[in-house]
């Protein structure tokens, strides 16, 4: 049951009849509900079914996730890899990922368990790749790039999420380490101290130094190899 299938609408139930479940309505419904929060009793109630009647078209509740986690992942790709130079694919791909693990960050979960599969990932992957080969990328050097985009994203959604959530009693970041420090010698952690207006206030959208840095990385490898080529041609003339 891939991503492809999945995103084809099945046909309206008739007037009169049971609700039609399958594997697209019990998606559509688990992405309506959070992945955090799907329950099988929950998906059943809201398409207005028992739970069992789901059986027929997912074994349990963590292959509704995983399939709901493919969908939400294909749909953000899509929608975040538009037209454009390839650095605004580059950078689209990135905030749709962290968007994406803010919304949901029980996708995060399942990226750390390996629960979603290749499956999944291969789908999404295969669109930022055709859509980098329209750019003159090889699909080598984009599968590189997505790795360290994904592993950007990861990073910066991690630390967004930590910082909405706040720590002990849903206390702010800021709360959080003002008490803490409190409760340390005022000797101890003297750096930190030194820069705890910094530390206090760290802004969320800082990872977007570190993916600029990545992108200017990639033009300049690009410059370099367009510069080194016709270099390479001249020796093999000789």
């Amino acid at each position: 049951m891939g991503g492809v299938e999945l995103r084809k609408r099945a046909p309206a139930a008739r007037s009169g009849r049971p609700p039609r479940v399958d594997a697209r309505s019990i998606v559509d419904a688990a992405i309506g509900i959070g992945l955090s929060q799907v329950t099988l009793k929950l998906v059943a109630e809201r398409l207005g079914v028992t739970a069992p009647a789901l059986y027929r078209h997912v074994r349990n509740r963590d292959e509704i996730v995983k399939l709901a986690a493919i969908e939400l992942a294909l749909n953000r790709t899509q929608a975040g890899g538009g037209g454009g130079d390839w650095p605004e694919l580059v950078r689209g791909c990135a905030c749709g990922m962290v968007e994406l693990f803010v919304a949901e960050p029980q996708l995060i979960c399942e990226v750390m368990n390996g629960t979603l599969g290749p499956d999944g990932e291969m789908d999404f992957v295969e669109q930022f790749l055709a859509a980098m080969a329209a750019h003159g990328f090889a699909p080598a050097e984009s599968i590189r790039i997505h790795h360290a985009v994904a592993m950007l994203a990861i990073g910066a959604a991690v630390s967004a999420i930590a910082m909405k959530s706040g720590y002990n009693g849903g206390m702010s970041h800021e709360e959080s380490i003002r008490k803490a420090l409190l409760r340390r010698s005022r000797k101890d952690l003297p750096l930190i101290r030194s820069a705890l207006p910094t530390y206090l206030h760290i802004d969320p959208q800082q990872w977007h130094e570190s993916l600029d840095a990545l992108v200017a990385s990639i033009a300049a490898r690009r410059a370099g190899s367009t510069i080194a080529q016709p270099h390479k041609k001249k020796q093999n003339r000789t």
